[in-house]
Parts: C-alpha cells; sequence; structure tokens
C-alpha cells in the first residue's frame, strides 16, 4: 500500500511539473511568449536526431491536464534556428493512458534531420470544434545515449532466479512473473531467440509508470512466451534492509545504477528493448508503453 501511494504521488508530480528549457527566445516561442491556451510538454528524457518515440502532457494555462481519449491533437514541429514559421514535421498524436485516476499522456513518432532547438505548436480540438494551441521548446541532441533501431543488443549479464525467495532479492515487482528472470540478456542473445528487456524499478520508480508497464507487458507475454524470451531488470542496486528491498545509495544519496543501465546508456526508466534473433534492436520504448504498440513490436519479431 505505501509503495502504491509513493508511485501515485511521484506520477502526480511527473506528468504536471514543466520545466521550459531553451537556449534563446525566438519571437512567439517560449519563454518570450507565454500566454498559450495549452502547454505541450515533451516528457521524454532523451531526443535526438532519428525516429524518436515522443511522449507529450498537455496542460492548460492554470497547469491543469486536459488529455483526454476524445480530444485529437495535431503536432507541428519547427527549427527554430532554421526557421520559427516553416513546418518540418507534423503528427497526430495518439491519447494513451497512464496510471489509474491520473492524466494521460499522448504519443507521437516523429524523425529530427537535424540537431539543436526545435519548437512543437500542439492544437486540440474540442468536442464543440473549438481549437486551442500552444508552443513548446525542446532540444534535439546528436545522438541517443541507448541503442538505436537496428544497433546490436549489449550482451549484459543480467540477474537470474528460479526460486520464489531468489526472485524476491533480485525484483521489487509486488507480483512477479518467474519467467522473467530465469534468462539473462546474455543467454537470450546466445539462443538466437527474439526477447523483450525491460528496465523498471516497481518499487522506486521517479515517474511510477515503471509498475504499470511492467504489467502491461506481462498481460500479453503470455501470447508470445512460445516464441519470445521475457527479461526483467532492476536498473539499481538494491539491498535487503529488514527483509525488504531497497536501492543502494551514492555519496549524493542518488540510486547507483547496475552495470546493464550503463551499457544500455539509460538516462532515465522504465525503459524497454524489444530485441529481434539476430540480437538486433528492433523497438525501443521509453517511459510507459501501451499494450497495442507493445504487441505490434512482438509479433514483428515473433514471426
Amino acid at each position: 500500500m505505501v509503495r502504491r501511494m509513493l508511485r501515485k504521488s511521484l506520477a502526480l508530480i511527473a506528468l504536471t511539473l514543466i520545466v521550459v528549457a531553451c537556449t534563446a527566445a525566438e519571437a512567439g516561442w517560449p519563454p518570450e511568449q507565454t500566454d498559450f491556451a495549452l502547454i505541450p510538454a515533451p516528457v521524454n528524457a532523451e531526443l535526438a536526431v532519428g525516429e524518436n518515440r515522443m511522449l507529450f502532457n498537455v496542460l492548460d494555462n492554470q497547469n491543469k491536464s486536459v488529455a483526454s481519449a476524445d480530444r485529437p491533437l495535431l503536432l507541428q514541429f519547427f527549427h527554430l534556428a532554421s526557421s520559427r514559421t516553416q513546418i518540418l514535421e507534423e503528427a497526430e498524436a495518439t491519447f494513451m493512458p497512464t496510471v489509474q485516476g491520473l492524466p494521460g499522456l499522448y504519443r507521437a513518432t516523429v524523425a529530427f534531420d537535424r540537431a539543436g532547438d526545435w519548437g512543437v505548436q500542439a492544437t486540440s480540438t474540442e468536442s464543440d470544434d473549438t481549437k486551442r494551441t500552444g508552443r513548446f521548446v525542446f532540444t534535439v541532441r546528436e545522438s541517443f545515449s541507448t541503442p538505436v533501431i537496428g544497433a546490436q543488443a549489449p550482451a549484459s549479464d543480467t540477474p537470474t532466479a528460479s526460486t520464489v525467495p531468489e526472485i524476491a532479492g533480485i525484483s521489487t515487482d509486488d507480483d512477479p512473473d518467474p519467467d522473467f528472470y530465469r534468462e539473462s540478456v546474455a543467454d537470450a542473445l546466445a539462443a538466437r531467440k527474439p526477447f523483450l528487456v525491460i528496465f523498471a524499478t516497481p518499487a522506486f520508480c521517479a515517474s511510477a509508470t515503471c509498475a504499470p508497464t511492467l504489467d502491461a507487458v506481462k498481460t500479453i507475454a503470455a501470447e508470445f512466451k512460445d516464441r519470445m524470451t521475457f527479461i526483467h531488470v532492476e536498473p539499481y542496486e538494491l539491498e535487503s534492509v529488514d527483509g525488504h528491498l531497497q536501492p543502494v545509495l551514492s555519496p549524493e544519496n542518488l540510486p547507483i545504477s547496475v552495470a546493464s543501465t550503463v551499457e544500455w546508456g539509460l538516462p532515465a526508466e522504465p525503459y524497454l528493448f524489444v530485441v529481434d534473433s539476430a540480437g538486433k534492436v528492433a523497438a525501443k520504448f521509453e517511459g510507459i508503453a501501451a499494450t497495442d504498440e507493445l504487441r505490434s513490436a512482438f509479433e514483428q519479431v515473433a514471426n
């Protein structure tokens, strides 16, 4: 119960906090203009040149979420150093529920052809066809820290377990699936069988989306277990304290990443990678993932 309350509180913070990070004011763009009807705030930890799965929180000028399945959202992207008026990319965003009782997010696939400061203009359509528009500035990096689609997956020696007590020593999942701990990433690569690896810490997730994302994976994993391997990895070092797992903290009071977290270049959690039988990354998901997009990625490698 305490863990669930903590996750819910953290989720509310993560889904409503807005940080406008831009290096220069552009006419018509934040921070110069801030009187927008809504605010489309990307929540990704990494955005880079190439294809990106972007997640957006959309709030009104009272800092209240207006994301909704019945409110379509059009996204238009501008490379501000090139032109603050020329649309370079456009996408229809899909609404995605997050944690029960909390606001949802929008997701969209966007390809950026250059690094630097980009602007996104979001237009939502209300039930009465009224349109509301807002803008946000964000930074696109030259490259990803995580493996790109088509890259060789790192052969990480992730923890394995076969008994209930052993699993309890390496997982903070309240209801773990034993099949998610039978093989390491290195084992799965050696077997040349498609697999999914999810880096998530249900008990200590900063965004509180680790548990629901892991649950989503477990919900549909049964359909693919005969064709795929599923692996759950806790991204931080853990130790048992009074019979309960707790994160090992650095001198700066921060959780310490395990070796595989570093090898995969993770900037946040949860993070999911779908790997094909040749050991190549076929799909990846930062943050919460929906069952429809997970099933599509699984079918791609399982078939």
